[in-house]
């Protein structure tokens, strides 16, 4: 995932070349933003018993990254329009790893390490907007994503967890003299083809199942008819059903990926342009 990169630094240096350029027409239909991200995780994973096998822990400055935005208005009037948006993230960065060392007898807490991880999450919505009294707009709509997420607990044990899924969204903002926009949104994302690939075993296991709730609180200021600047705190949960099992051929000892949540918190500062 690292040759991403420099991919990244053109499209984010693109981006900023068309932030800086204004625009003449009367009407916007294209939608542009880019906005610096910061995650703290909280990761648990648990037994077959609920008792706690690891953690993994960071601050908002310990993952970070960057997430860029394209849309296209397709349709506006007073009281209505609609918008595709196709948004692309990528974080990296360490968090700290609780846990015990891989076959050994000692149980949470022995080993405490760091862990380096990369995360990627991008997708494809429809949405449609209902504003009322000039004041308060509904906005919901549906979309189509993919995350990744790189988990390098050391050089030869490398954990990359992979899934599509379907994100139906709903939400509310309200106006304040057409230059502070407050919103609440709600979004829901059900895994499909759920994956976790394991370095150390090579062996791709499939998961019961990766699930997502998140609630966005965002707050953006009208600067122009073309600019706005935002705000966006949001907090995720992620539930990860148990795999299935990898058996040794050592009687009845087998492999597999523990049932986890992770509650992940992102805080984003951006910029949008409308041309």
């Amino acid at each position: 995932m690292y040759i991403l990169g420099a991919e990244m630094n053109k499209f984010i240096f693109l981006l900023l070349i068309l932030i800086t350029t204004n625009s003449f027409g009367e009407d916007s239909k294209f939608i542009s933003a880019v906005s610096f991200v910061g995650m703290s995780m909280d990761y648990t994973e648990y037994d077959r018993d609920g008792s706690i096998l690891d953690t993994e822990e960071s601050s908002y400055l310990d993952l970070a990254g960057v997430e860029i935005s394209f849309g296209y208005n397709t349709f506006e009037n007073d009281s209505s329009s609609s918008e595709i948006t196709f948004n692309f993230m990528i974080l990296g960065g360490m968090t700290k790893y609780i846990g015990s060392m891989q076959s050994s007898n000692e149980g949470y807490g022995s080993h405490i390490s760091s862990t380096l991880n990369t995360v990627v999450d991008t997708d494809i919505s429809y949405k449609r907007s209902n504003v009322f009294n000039n004041s308060v707009e509904i906005n919901y709509g549906i979309g189509i994503g993919y995350r990744e997420w790189n988990r390098a607990l050391s050089n030869s044990q490398i954990e990359g967890y992979t899934w599509y899924s379907i994100r139906p969204m709903l939400g509310i903002s309200t106006f304040n003299k057409e230059k502070l926009n407050f919103g609440m949104f709600i979004e829901y994302q059900y895994g499909i083809e759920t994956m976790m690939s394991a370095s150390d075993l090579n062996y791709d296991f499939t998961l019961g199942g990766a699930d997502i709730l998140e609630i966005s609180f965002p707050i953006s200021y009208k600067y122009d008819k073309n600019i706005d600047f935002f705000f966006e705190a949001t907090i995720q949960k992620q539930t990860i059903k148990e795999s299935n099992r990898l058996y040794t051929g050592n009687g009845n000892e087998y492999y597999y990926e523990p049932k986890s949540t992770a509650h992940n918190n992102y805080l984003k500062f951006g910029i949008e342009y409308r041309f």
